[in-house]
């Protein structure tokens, strides 16, 4: 489905308008779907909502910030529950220093390490995953997960409406 098909279907069922910024936050933060997923798409559906009066910021943020933490704490339990599976796979061992540099990077940085990833869209929906691999605590990452969406909605307002006064 491509982004203007995507933006049709809302101008023609505003209705979906909130569920479908809730689905691609989610998406976007989700392991494995996020490294697919642009997170653009969400941008410019927000955007588009915001410039033809469909949403406001005050409808439109929350639940980017909702969709987005779910995705990072789904994607924390899958890390959690299903790691010890990950790191056993051959693509991921004839990889491993890639994972040993992640987790010097945790080690670095502990929990806080989810809200600089949440600003960098190609590795925003793998490093919940890598800290539930981890043996961060969930109270931790939770804690940090909150001030990653926090600070990526205040940056989702000024981008909307930085965009929205471009176009």
């Amino acid at each position: 489905m491509s982004l203007d098909a995507i933006l049709q279907f809302i101008s023609a069922n505003s209705e979906y308008a909130l569920v479908l910024i809730f689905i691609f936050a989610f998406c976007e933060s989700l392991v494995v779907v996020g490294s697919i997923l642009s997170s653009a798409i969400l941008f410019s559906i927000c955007v588009f909502l915001y410039n033809n009066g469909i949403l406001n910021l005050n409808s439109i943020v929350p639940i980017a910030v909702i969709g987005a933490h779910i995705g990072d704490t789904t994607s924390f339990y899958i890390g959690k529950k299903s790691g010890d599976i990950f790191l056993n796979m051959t693509f991921i061992k004839k990889r491993q220093h890639i994972i040993e540099k992640a987790n010097r990077f945790i080690k670095r940085f502990g929990p806080y390490t989810v809200v600089i990833g949440r600003w960098v869209p190609a590795i925003r929906p793998v490093v919940p995953f890598l800290l539930g691999i981890s043996e961060m605590k969930f109270l931790n990452f939770y804690k940090a997960a909150v001030l990653a969406v926090l600070t990526w909605g205040v940056g989702l307002i000024i981008l909307t409406t930085g965009l929205s006064s471009i176009l």
